[in-house]
C-alpha cells in the first residue's frame, strides 16, 4: 500500500511539473503492472476465503452430527445398557441387556450364586459357597444367536484345598431356519429329562438336586455335538393351546467311567470321542395348555470301543393348578455288558409338590417392605435311585431312598433362602447321603 501511495503521488508531481509524453507512457505502463498483479492478489485472498466458509461449514456439520449421535446414545431405545431382569433377554439368563450402538446384535449379561450349610449326622457341619455361574448370550442377528454359561464350583481349581472346579457348562450357536426347525452346535446341554435343562439353583426350591439328578441323568449333563430344534403349535378344529417343542442332537457320548454309584463318571470330554461312534439323545414335550407339560427323552450310543451301548430312556411332568406345583420325572439307562460285570441297570425317579403363598400378616413386616410380590413356598419331594451292584461288594443292588421336607422364602422371583430337612435310607453302598438325616440350608440368587 505504502508503494501505490508512492506511485500515485510521484504521478501527480509529474502531471503538474508538466512531464514528457514518454514519461507518461511509462508512468501508465507501470500503473496497468501494478493493478493486474492487485487484482490477481485480491482473486486469491477472495479464493482462500470461500475456501475458510466451506471448510467451517463442513466442520459445523461434523460436530451437530457427532452431538446428534451422542445424544442419541444417552437414550434406551436404541442402544445403551438397561438391566430388564432375569432370564428376559432376547437370549441367555442374564438380566443386563446391552444394546449394540453399530446397529448390529444385543449382548445379555448375568448369573447366579448360592450359598449353603450342611448340617447331617455323623458328619462335620459345614458352609458351602458352591457355584458362581457366568452367563452371556448374544443376539448377534434376528437369526444367529450365541448362548454360554461358565461354572465355578466351590473357588475353583485354585482354590485352598484344591477339591474345587471350574468349566463351560454350555456355549453353543443357534442358525434360526424356522419356529419348526433350526441349528444348534456347540457344548449342548443334553436334553434329557426336565432337571437338566432347569437346574439353576435360583430356579429351584430344594438346596440338595434330586437322586435322579445325581445319580442317573449326570446333572448337569453337557455334551459337544449338533442337532435341531423346534416347536410347532397346532390347531385342531377349536383347540389352539396344544404346543409341542423338540430337540435333538447327535453328540460324543457318555463313556465308560461309570460305576454302581452314579453316572456322573461317564461323561466324555469336549475335546476327543474315545470311541467313533456318535451317541442320540432328544427330548420331545407336549403342552396341552399353559402350565401342564409331558415330555419323553431318549439316549444311545457306545460307550467303549467294542461297540458295547447305554440306552436310556426318562419321562417328565410338569402340572399347575393355581398356587399348587406338581413336579416329576422317571429315568432308565440300561448299560450292554462286556468281559467284566458292570453295572447294567440305573433307574430313578422323583415327585415333588410345592405350594406357593403369602400370609398377609406379613405385609407390615421387614419380609415385605419394597417388594412387590414376595413368596413362601412350602416344599415336599420323594426320591429313589436304585443300581446294580458291579460285584466291587458283593452285597446286591445299591438303593437309596430320601424324604425331603422344606421352606423358602423369595423376596423376588430370582432371590432364594431355603431351609430344608432331609431323612434318607440305603440298602448297601451309599449313594449320595446315606442313612444320615439332617438339615440343609443355602441361599441362591439370580442376576
Amino acid at each position: 500500500m505504502k508503494m501505490l501511495r508512492s506511485l500515485v503521488a510521484a504521478s501527480v508531481l509529474l502531471i503538474s511539473s508538466g512531464a514528457s509524453a514518454s514519461e507518461m507512457d511509462e508512468l501508465k505502463v507501470m500503473l496497468m503492472d501494478m493493478k493486474q498483479d492487485y487484482e490477481t492478489k485480491i482473486s486469491a485472498l477472495e479464493a482462500k476465503i470461500e475456501q475458510l466458509e466451506s471448510n467451517q461449514q463442513m466442520t459445523t456439520a461434523k460436530v451437530e452430527q457427532v452431538t446428534a449421535a451422542a445424544q442419541s446414545a444417552d437414550t434406551s431405545n436404541d442402544v445403551g445398557v438397561e438391566y430388564i431382569g432375569r432370564r428376559n433377554a432376547p437370549v441367555g439368563a442374564g438380566g443386563l441387556l446391552v444394546r449394540n450402538p453399530f446397529g448390529f446384535g444385543n449382548v445379555s449379561l448375568g448369573g447366579y450364586v448360592d450359598m449353603e450349610y450342611h448340617d447331617l449326622d455323623n458328619t462335620n457341619s459345614t458352609f458351602r459357597q458352591h457355584r458362581w455361574i457366568i452367563n452371556i448370550g448374544a443376539e448377534i442377528t434376528d437369526r444367529l444367536r450365541f448362548n454360554s454359561e461358565y461354572e465355578i464350583e466351590y473357588g475353583g481349581s485354585n482354590a485352598p484345598g484344591a477339591d474345587g472346579e471350574d468349566h463351560v457348562e454350555q456355549a453353543y450357536l443357534d442358525y434360526l431356519i424356522n419356529d419348526r426347525i433350526n441349528v444348534r452346535a456347540g457344548a449342548l446341554l443334553v436334553p434329557f429329562g426336565r432337571y437338566n435343562l432347569y437346574h439353576d439353583s435360583d430356579l429351584q426350591d430344594l438346596t440338595e438336586r434330586p437322586l435322579l439328578a445325581r445319580d442317573i441323568i449326570p446333572t448337569t449333563w453337557t455334551e459337544a455335538g449338533a442337532g435341531f430344534f423346534g416347536e410347532f403349535n397346532p390347531t385342531i378344529g377349536s383347540y389352539e393351546d396344544l404346543v409341542i417343542n423338540y430337540e435333538t442332537y447327535v453328540v460324543n457320548g457318555l463313556d465308560a467311567g461309570f460305576s454302581d454309584t452314579g453316572l456322573g463318571g461317564a461323561r466324555g470330554s469336549f475335546k476327543t470321542d474315545n470311541n467313533n461312534g456318535k451317541s442320540l439323545v432328544g427330548r420331545v414335550m407336549v403342552s396341552p395348555q399353559l402350565g401342564h407339560e409331558f415330555a419323553v427323552s431318549g439316549y444311545t450310543g457306545e460307550y467303549d470301543t467294542s461297540g458295547h451301548k447305554i440306552d436310556g430312556l426318562g419321562f417328565d411332568m410338569l402340572h399347575t393348578f393355581g398356587p399348587l406345583e406338581l413336579i416329576g420325572e422317571y429315568a432308565f439307562f440300561n448299560i450292554e455288558e462286556g468281559t467284566t460285570d458292570i453295572a447294567n441297570d440305573f433307574d430313578g425317579a422323583y415327585v415333588q409338590a410345592n405350594y406357593h403363598f403369602w400370609p398377609e400378616f406379613l405385609n407390615g413386616t421387614f419380609l415385605a417392605r419394597d417388594f412387590e410380590n414376595p413368596t413362601l413356598t412350602l416344599v415336599g419331594r420323594y426320591d429313589w435311585a436304585q443300581i446294580d451292584d458291579d460285584s466291587d461288594a458283593g452285597t446286591g443292588d445299591n438303593e437309596e431312598k430320601r424324604y425331603t421336607i422344606g421352606l423358602n422364602y423369595r423376596p423376588v422371583e430370582n432371590f432364594v433362602w431355603k431351609i430344608d430337612y432331609y431323612v434318607s435310607e440305603k440298602d448297601n453302598e451309599t449313594l449320595e447321603f446315606g442313612n444320615n438325616d439332617g438339615i440343609v440350608t443355602s441361599v441362591a440368587f439370580g442376576f
